[in-house]
Protein backbone atom coordinates (compact mmCIF):
# COMPACT_ATOMS: atom_id res chain seq x y z
CA UNK A 1 0.00 0.00 0.00
CA UNK A 2 2.84 2.39 0.93
CA UNK A 3 4.68 1.50 -2.31
CA UNK A 4 1.53 2.27 -4.31
CA UNK A 5 1.24 5.66 -2.58
CA UNK A 6 4.92 6.48 -3.36
CA UNK A 7 4.42 5.33 -6.96
CA UNK A 8 1.27 7.46 -7.27
CA UNK A 9 3.04 10.53 -5.84
CA UNK A 10 6.19 10.03 -7.96
CA UNK A 11 4.18 10.28 -11.18
CA UNK A 12 1.98 13.21 -10.35
CA UNK A 13 -1.30 13.22 -12.16
CA UNK A 14 -3.60 16.20 -12.01
CA UNK A 15 -5.54 14.38 -9.27
CA UNK A 16 -2.37 13.84 -7.20
CA UNK A 17 -1.28 17.47 -7.57
CA UNK A 18 -4.80 18.64 -6.73
CA UNK A 19 -4.90 16.41 -3.64
CA UNK A 20 -1.46 17.57 -2.43
CA UNK A 21 -2.40 21.23 -2.92
CA UNK A 22 -5.77 20.75 -1.22
CA UNK A 23 -4.24 18.95 1.78
CA UNK A 24 -1.49 21.60 2.00
CA UNK A 25 -4.04 24.44 1.86
CA UNK A 26 -6.29 22.88 4.53
CA UNK A 27 -3.29 22.08 6.80
CA UNK A 28 -1.96 25.64 6.35
CA UNK A 29 -5.37 27.17 7.12
CA UNK A 30 -5.78 25.02 10.26
CA UNK A 31 -2.25 25.91 11.42
CA UNK A 32 -2.87 29.64 10.84
CA UNK A 33 -6.21 29.60 12.69
CA UNK A 34 -4.81 27.68 15.68
CA UNK A 35 -1.68 29.85 15.75
CA UNK A 36 -3.66 33.10 15.47
CA UNK A 37 -6.08 32.20 18.28
CA UNK A 38 -3.23 30.93 20.47
CA UNK A 39 -1.39 34.25 19.99
CA UNK A 40 -4.54 36.17 20.96
CA UNK A 41 -5.38 33.89 23.89
CA UNK A 42 -1.91 34.39 25.39
CA UNK A 43 -2.53 38.16 25.27
CA UNK A 44 -5.34 37.84 27.82
CA UNK A 45 -5.09 39.56 31.19
CA UNK A 46 -5.77 36.28 33.02
CA UNK A 47 -2.69 34.68 31.42
CA UNK A 48 -0.50 37.73 32.12
CA UNK A 49 -1.30 37.89 35.84
CA UNK A 50 -1.42 34.15 36.48
CA UNK A 51 2.13 34.08 37.92
CA UNK A 52 2.86 35.36 41.44
CA UNK A 53 5.63 37.61 40.09
CA UNK A 54 2.96 39.89 38.60
CA UNK A 55 1.00 40.49 41.82
CA UNK A 56 2.73 43.76 42.71
CA UNK A 57 2.85 45.23 39.20
CA UNK A 58 -0.78 44.25 38.65
CA UNK A 59 -1.80 46.12 41.81
CA UNK A 60 0.06 49.21 40.53
CA UNK A 61 -1.55 48.93 37.12
CA UNK A 62 -5.02 48.86 38.77
CA UNK A 63 -4.24 52.27 40.29
CA UNK A 64 -3.25 53.79 36.93
CA UNK A 65 -5.18 55.62 34.23
CA UNK A 66 -4.54 52.70 31.92
CA UNK A 67 -6.90 50.64 34.11
CA UNK A 68 -9.58 53.22 35.05
CA UNK A 69 -10.09 56.47 33.15
CA UNK A 70 -12.69 59.12 32.35
CA UNK A 71 -13.07 57.75 28.84
CA UNK A 72 -13.57 54.16 30.00
CA UNK A 73 -10.79 52.85 27.76
CA UNK A 74 -8.69 50.14 29.42
CA UNK A 75 -5.27 49.10 28.15
CA UNK A 76 -4.41 45.50 28.96
CA UNK A 77 -0.92 44.13 29.62
CA UNK A 78 -0.50 43.08 25.99
CA UNK A 79 -1.58 46.50 24.72
CA UNK A 80 1.54 48.00 26.31
CA UNK A 81 3.98 45.09 26.24
CA UNK A 82 3.33 43.53 22.82
CA UNK A 83 3.87 45.40 19.53
CA UNK A 84 0.84 45.98 17.31
CA UNK A 85 0.27 46.62 13.65
CA UNK A 86 -1.52 45.36 10.59
CA UNK A 87 1.29 44.58 8.16
CA UNK A 88 3.16 41.29 7.81
CA UNK A 89 6.39 42.77 9.31
CA UNK A 90 4.26 44.00 12.27
CA UNK A 91 2.92 40.49 12.73
CA UNK A 92 6.47 39.05 12.67
CA UNK A 93 7.55 41.72 15.20
CA UNK A 94 4.62 40.73 17.45
CA UNK A 95 5.45 37.02 17.14
CA UNK A 96 9.14 37.53 17.96
CA UNK A 97 8.37 39.83 20.90
CA UNK A 98 5.86 37.33 22.34
CA UNK A 99 8.34 34.51 21.84
CA UNK A 100 11.10 36.43 23.62
CA UNK A 101 8.97 37.85 26.44
CA UNK A 102 6.92 34.69 27.00
CA UNK A 103 9.86 32.30 26.97
CA UNK A 104 11.84 34.48 29.43
CA UNK A 105 8.86 34.86 31.79
CA UNK A 106 8.04 31.15 31.76
CA UNK A 107 11.69 30.15 32.17
CA UNK A 108 12.26 32.46 35.17
CA UNK A 109 8.96 31.42 36.74
CA UNK A 110 9.75 27.72 36.59
CA UNK A 111 13.36 27.96 37.77
CA UNK A 112 12.20 30.18 40.66
CA UNK A 113 14.29 33.27 39.91
CA UNK A 114 11.81 35.45 41.82
CA UNK A 115 10.38 33.24 44.58
CA UNK A 116 8.87 36.17 46.48
CA UNK A 117 8.15 39.89 46.20
CA UNK A 118 11.51 41.06 47.68
CA UNK A 119 13.43 38.98 45.10
CA UNK A 120 11.32 40.43 42.28
CA UNK A 121 11.72 43.99 43.60
CA UNK A 122 15.49 43.56 43.80
CA UNK A 123 15.65 42.74 40.08
CA UNK A 124 12.93 45.14 39.07
CA UNK A 125 15.07 48.09 37.95
CA UNK A 126 16.95 45.89 35.47
CA UNK A 127 13.70 44.30 34.24
CA UNK A 128 12.18 47.77 33.72
CA UNK A 129 15.26 48.92 31.77
CA UNK A 130 14.88 45.96 29.39
CA UNK A 131 11.22 46.82 28.75
CA UNK A 132 11.98 50.52 28.21
CA UNK A 133 14.87 49.73 25.88
CA UNK A 134 12.67 47.47 23.76
CA UNK A 135 9.94 50.11 23.61
CA UNK A 136 12.45 52.77 22.55
CA UNK A 137 13.82 50.48 19.82
CA UNK A 138 10.29 50.13 18.45
CA UNK A 139 9.66 53.91 18.72
CA UNK A 140 6.95 53.28 21.34
CA UNK A 141 4.93 51.31 18.80
CA UNK A 142 2.85 49.87 21.63
CA UNK A 143 1.83 53.36 22.82
CA UNK A 144 1.18 54.61 19.29
CA UNK A 145 -1.37 51.86 18.70
CA UNK A 146 -3.74 53.96 20.86
CA UNK A 147 -2.09 57.38 21.13
CA UNK A 148 -1.34 59.52 18.10
CA UNK A 149 0.52 62.84 18.23
CA UNK A 150 -1.36 63.96 15.13
CA UNK A 151 -4.72 63.34 16.82
CA UNK A 152 -3.89 65.27 19.99
CA UNK A 153 -5.76 68.46 20.83
CA UNK A 154 -2.84 70.41 22.21
CA UNK A 155 -5.17 73.24 23.24
CA UNK A 156 -6.81 70.84 25.74
CA UNK A 157 -3.49 69.91 27.36
CA UNK A 158 -1.63 71.79 30.08
CA UNK A 159 1.10 74.18 28.86
CA UNK A 160 4.01 71.89 29.62
CA UNK A 161 2.47 68.81 27.99
CA UNK A 162 1.35 70.75 24.91
CA UNK A 163 4.81 72.29 24.49
CA UNK A 164 6.56 68.91 24.76
CA UNK A 165 4.14 67.17 22.41
CA UNK A 166 4.46 69.98 19.86
CA UNK A 167 8.25 69.73 20.04
CA UNK A 168 8.09 65.93 19.61
CA UNK A 169 5.89 66.40 16.53
CA UNK A 170 8.19 68.98 14.97
CA UNK A 171 11.58 67.49 15.82
CA UNK A 172 10.74 63.79 15.95
CA UNK A 173 13.61 63.32 18.41
CA UNK A 174 11.60 61.78 21.24
CA UNK A 175 9.47 58.72 21.60
CA UNK A 176 6.57 58.34 24.06
CA UNK A 177 8.51 56.33 26.60
CA UNK A 178 11.24 59.00 26.89
CA UNK A 179 8.84 61.13 28.95
CA UNK A 180 6.09 58.74 30.05
CA UNK A 181 7.97 56.12 32.07
CA UNK A 182 6.14 54.98 35.19
CA UNK A 183 2.72 55.65 33.63
CA UNK A 184 1.22 52.26 34.55
CA UNK A 185 3.77 50.93 37.04
CA UNK A 186 5.95 52.80 39.52
CA UNK A 187 9.49 53.35 38.30
CA UNK A 188 11.83 51.32 40.50
CA UNK A 189 14.88 53.03 41.96
CA UNK A 190 18.24 52.37 40.36
CA UNK A 191 20.15 49.91 42.62
CA UNK A 192 22.92 52.42 43.49
CA UNK A 193 20.29 55.04 44.45
CA UNK A 194 18.44 52.51 46.60
CA UNK A 195 21.69 51.66 48.44
CA UNK A 196 22.49 55.34 49.11
CA UNK A 197 18.99 55.95 50.47
CA UNK A 198 19.28 53.02 52.85
CA UNK A 199 22.43 54.51 54.53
Amino acid sequence: MFANLINWLSRPSSRAVGLILSVGFVAGAIFFIVFHFTMNATNSMSICISCHEMDGVYAEYKESKHYLSKSGVRASCADCHVPHGKTFPDWIDKFLAKLEIGSKDIYHHFIGTYPDKPAFEKARWHLAQNVLENMKKRDSKECRACHSLEAMLLSEQDKSGAKKHKSAMEKGDKTCIDCHTGIAHKMPEEPETATKNEK
